[in-house]
């Protein structure tokens, strides 16, 4: 399966015309209540696989050791990310999850999205209460 395929089939799981330019795809995911979450997938240089991506926020100024150390606890063993990876770029964090095409093409994107969406969403009140009551933090 290639990068265009996959896109075109997730896509069409979703009943939007995707169109990737140049190996990268990205849409708009809103839902009720939730702010709008850009979705970036990225083909990997293997032709196997995409990187998945979305952005969590601005980092609080000066930075949070708590949420550093939440964003680190949750990468181990990815128990606390659902399989993705937290990182840094600049000064916003991001959430990120490379996928074989195969999970994303052939009706099967939904079981990708969805779950990643649930941890963008999860992570982002999380980068946005820093400061607040960090109930976050073990949930």
């Amino acid at each position: 399966m290639t990068f265009e395929d996959a896109i075109k089939s997730l896509g069409s799981e979703f009943g939007a015309d995707l169109e990737p330019e140049g190996g990268v795809a990205a849409f708009t995911v809103s839902g009720e209540g939730d702010a709008a979450v850009e979705i970036v997938v990225r083909e990997v240089e293997d032709g196997d696989c995409a990187d998945i991506s979305a952005d969590l926020g601005e980092l609080p100024a000066g930075g949070s050791e708590e949420l550093m150390m939440a964003m680190l606890e949750a990468n181990h063993l990815f128990g606390g990310t659902g399989g993705s990876a937290l990182s840094v770029e600049g000064s916003r964090a991001k959430l990120e999850r490379r996928v074989p095409l195969t999970e994303l093409g052939r009706g099967d994107g939904a079981g990708v999205l969805m779950p990643f969406l649930g941890m963008v969403r999860k992570w982002r009140a999380a980068v946005a209460d820093v400061g607040g009551d960090a109930e976050w933090i073990s949930g």
